[in-house]
């Protein structure tokens, strides 16, 4: 009897177990499946396309494959440079003994080669500004470094949205179209016409505006980027890029900023391969056991990631370099700034094409790597040398800033409306010269309105950790 009790027992439980099992795929009547989920996205299933070979065809709008793309830096190992010789200094040279750095003190215009050139004597912001100078036209130049017009984009002129404030019109009145005057856009002289920001294209993913600030113990950072008012209007990414890092052994800041240029198609990719590589090879220099960085390879390995990007996997060429020129040219300067005895910094910089450095100074804002104010005698261009490609001219520069100085470096966004530092946009600036500003002060500050400026603007500002406001330690 027990027996018979126990064959029952177990039965039972078969069936009840195969009554609770889920059915098997094949086995799930037509249309079962639709009825208890007609709309997989609505109930929240994920969608997972059929294995290849399976004969079975994705549902209708189904996307089997999305690749999230990225600014990924490719293994490399650098070659050896075959170009132009870059004459770097014998103090930057590996196994050399290091120079001292020159000492620019509150006297000297920082960045004025040996031969003599003027100084350009820009005015402190406590004496009434010189006149503003009548307004370049923006320039836009070829990948190639020959001159080049502007891109065509369709028959709008530049500027052309409506809303514009009217001539005379004041100007610190609530304005409904920019929100509270708290975030109202800064305006310096002449205003361009309002522009409502068209969005970019998505891939890769560019925000219209960037920024970020930090602190070590010994340097305090800054850094803004905003996309420009004509590629606002006309739909383009952001061309300019910025990246700074921390090198926590040696106290050192290590950035680079680059500048996209216009002619070529994917240069806001170009701009963001060049600042990674450079940042990484100079972060892989400092934790190495070499007297400095060698620059020439920091300027090397940026431009080969751009070769190694229309490569593909197989070692550049020629028609490479080509590629590479005509799609990703951008502008570089790469960079490191470590704290100096009395609180000051030291700083070297290197770059390729037009982009510039600043010591802001007791209100002057004086160059460290501009060729725009060359002395008597020496020719001036305006052509950008980008890279992929190089110029022989590419060598390091190494300064001990003062205590009470600041490291600036700009794209010519910023470098070409603040001209020597004289009008009104470096009467504004110059108040960074106080104390370091918040993050988004910069950014706000940065993307100001004036007329006929209307390239994108990046910005990265280092002070001595003393000077944030307080003296905070």
């Amino acid at each position: 009897m027990v027996d018979k009790w126990l064959r029952l027992r177990r039965n039972k439980s078969r069936e009840d177990e195969q009554r609770e099992a889920p059915e098997p795929p094949d086995a799930d009547p037509a249309g079962a499946a639709d009825r208890r989920h007609p709309d997989p996205r609505q109930a929240g299933a994920p969608q997972t396309p059929a294995p290849q070979g399976s004969g079975t065809a994705p549902p209708s709008g189904h996307v089997s494959e999305f690749v999230v793309p990225e600014y990924r830096v490719e293994h490399y190992d650098v070659p050896e440079y075959d170009g132009p010789d870059l004459e770097s200094p014998p103090s930057l040279d590996a196994g050399q003994q290091s120079a001292p750095p020159r000492q620019l003190g509150a006297d000297q215009v920082l960045g004025m080669e040996p031969q003599g050139t003027q100084d350009p004597r820009i005015v402190p912001p406590q004496h009434t500004p010189a006149p503003p100078q009548q307004a370049p036209a923006p320039r836009h130049a070829a990948a190639d470094g020959q001159a080049g017009g502007p891109p065509q984009h369709g028959s709008a002129p530049r500027h052309a949205a409506p809303g514009a404030p009217e001539p005379g019109a004041d100007r610190s009145a609530p304005d409904p179209r920019r929100g509270t005057n708290r975030y109202r856009r800064v305006v310096l002289g002449k205003p361009a016409a309002h522009v409502e920001p068209k969005p970019p294209p998505g891939d890769p993913y560019r925000p219209d505006t960037l920024f970020d600030g930090w602190s070590t113990p010994e340097l305090t950072v800054r850094l803004a980027s905003v996309r420009g008012d004509q590629h606002r209007f006309d739909g383009r990414p952001r061309q300019d890029d910025v990246v700074v890092a921390w090198h926590e052994p040696s106290a050192t800041v290590v950035f680079a900023v680059a500048d996209g240029v216009s002619s070529a198609a994917q240069s806001h990719v170009g701009a963001a391969l060049v600042c990674r590589t450079a940042v990484n090879d100079l972060l892989v220099q400092l934790g190495e056991d070499r007297q400095g960085p060698n620059w020439t390879r920091v300027l090397q390995a940026a431009r080969y990631q751009l070769l190694m990007r229309v490569a593909r996997g197989r070692e550049p060429d020629e028609s490479d370099l080509a590629e590479a020129t005509q799609t990703l040219a951008t502008t570089l300067v790469a960079g490191t700034v470590a704290p100096a005895e009395g609180g000051g910094m030291h700083v070297t910089l290197v770059r390729a094409g037009d982009s510039s450095a600043w010591c802001l100074h007791q209100g002057r804002f004086n160059p460290l790597l501009s060729d725009k104010n060359s002395g008597p005698g020496e020719i001036t261009s305006n052509a950008v040398v980008a890279l992929p490609r190089l110029s022989a001219h590419s060598r390091p520069l190494s300064y001990t800033l003062p205590a009470d100085g600041v490291l600036l470096v700009g794209t010519d966004g910023f470098g070409d409306p603040l001209g020597d530092g004289s009008g009104m946009v470096g009467e504004r600036f110059a108040e960074l010269a106080v104390r370091p500003p918040e993050s988004r002060g910069l950014a706000h500050l940065l993307d100001f309105s004036r007329e006929t400026f209307d390239d994108d603007r990046t910005l990265l500002a280092v002070w001595p950790r003393h000077r944030l406001s307080g003296g905070a330690p």
